[in-house]
């Protein structure tokens, strides 16, 4: 290597000067390999700047054929980037994956970022979730609302709005995110995704006098849409409007079909066989009322406890209360997965696949766990599961359940974004 031109080319490189520097270090580098990652990185990234991406790429990828150069994740992280800028999506997924081999490279957010973009280029949109979420929870990551808004965005392609807005709704709460308006406003188009549009006009509402984000025409329309569905129901004189109360016509009542009766024998009786039948009749009704007192005083009471019985598990119901308890449900599944155990039993019928790929969202081990139940009715909860990670960081998920049977069953796990201290 020609140590005059790199020296030449280092200065020019401190200086800015783009375009000498890349002139330099490739001239100084010449024909050789070994000892030249430092120069080739160097070039690379004053052709970047320069906007000279083929070429940039091409620095990049000799620089990486230097086996001796400690930064080689760097450098296979900034070849994905070129490779990105020039829409070749396939060689910047490859060329990132090579940077994420390196469990030394101080700058993995980045990569999970560059490969969640080339991912979703490639409509491999569940996977690139999964590299944004990896970039958010990045304790090294100094903007995590970046990867945190991108990752809701995915979250709505892949119609999941309900965990799009627990991303945006982490994202905004990053005081330090520049582009909190931004998430606002897609946090707005979460909630309008679920019909709750009270909440999605404050979320809208909020990036706009808030955060001065400025609405969009595909924004303004949403916002109106929302405003007009969350305004309360006109009332007239008790009435909703648009419902009719029943209609009764007093004046001309249904006509009622008397019973037909046989007169001919009032006029052939005799006067000591109608005394006969009168106290026959007598006799009978007393004893049909007797006997009726005694069977609608049992129907009564029998009637009162299964009213009581039914109430009571209706109301329990109706609480959310069931058995197993959504509590018993998480432990069970926590402790299965935590002992390498099946857990398909805690969870509602849904393919392996997708039971393993929200398991993966947990950790593989840790110290300990808390389970607290969030919320419930009669047919969904919400469990909160705090994990104190072995290395000392916290990290909150979030289950969710549903009723099967009298019990729950757990369908679906995320990552509550909004706690991620001590990183991961």
């Amino acid at each position: 290597m020609d140590e005059t031109l790199l020296a030449s080319a280092d200065a020019a490189y401190e200086a800015q000067d783009w375009e000498v520097a890349a002139s330099d270090y490739l001239a100084a580098v010449g024909d050789d390999v070994e000892g030249t990652g430092r120069a080739l990185h160097h070039a690379g990234n004053a052709l970047m700047r320069l906007k000279r991406l083929d070429e940039a790429s091409a620095a990049y990828a000799r620089a990486l054929e230097d086996e001796t150069y400690e930064e080689a994740a760097s450098v296979a992280s900034n070849l994905g980037t070129a490779e990105v800028a020039l829409g070749r999506y396939a060689e910047a997924v490859e060329a990132f994956r090579r940077a994420l081999e390196d469990p030394d490279y101080p700058a993995r957010y980045k990569a999970h970022q560059g490969l969640a973009g080339a991912l979703c280029k490639l409509g491999q949109v569940e996977n690139a979730a999964e590299d944004y979420r990896k970039a958010a929870l990045d304790g090294d990551n100094p903007e995590p609302g970046k990867a945190l808004n991108n990752l809701g965005m995915c979250f709505m392609e892949l119609d999941r709005p309900q965990d799009a807005v627990q991303a945006y709704r982490a994202a905004v709460d990053l005081d330090e995110y520049a582009g909190r308006g931004r998430a606002a406003a897609n946090l707005g188009m979460a909630y309008a995704a679920l019909g709750m549009h009270e909440r999605a006009v404050a979320a809208f509402e909020r990036a706009r006098d808030d955060f001065g984000h400025k609405f969009s025409p595909s924004l303004e329309a949403a916002y109106r849409a929302s405003k007009s569905a969350a305004a309360p129901v006109e009332k007239i004189e008790g009435w909703s409007t648009g419902e009719m109360p029943p209609i009764i016509d007093a004046e001309h009542p249904a006509p009622v079909s008397p019973d037909a009766a046989d007169d001919t024998a009032f006029f052939t009786i005799t006067e000591d066989e109608m005394r006969e039948a009168d106290r026959d009749a007598r006799r009978v009704e007393r004893q049909d009322k007797q006997e009726g007192r005694r069977k609608g005083v049992a129907l009564i009471v029998w009637g009162a406890i299964v009213l009581v019985i039914v109430a009571g598990l209706a109301a329990m119901y109706l609480a959310g209360i069931g058995y197993p308890t959504q509590q018993m449900t998480v432990n069970g599944m926590m402790e299965a997965y935590g002992a390498g155990e099946s857990v398909d039993s805690y969870w509602v019928a849904a393919p392996t696949t997708d039971v393993d790929r929200a398991m993966a969202s947990l950790p593989p081990a840790w110290a300990s766990y808390d389970v607290e139940l969030v919320s419930r009715s009669a047919r969904t909860a919400l469990v909160e599961v705090t994990v104190t990670l072995e290395q000392g960081g916290v990290v909150t998920y979030e289950v969710s359940l549903a009723r099967e049977g009298v019990g729950w069953k757990v369908n679906g796990v995320t990552n509550s974004f909004s706690s991620m201290g001590g990183g991961v």
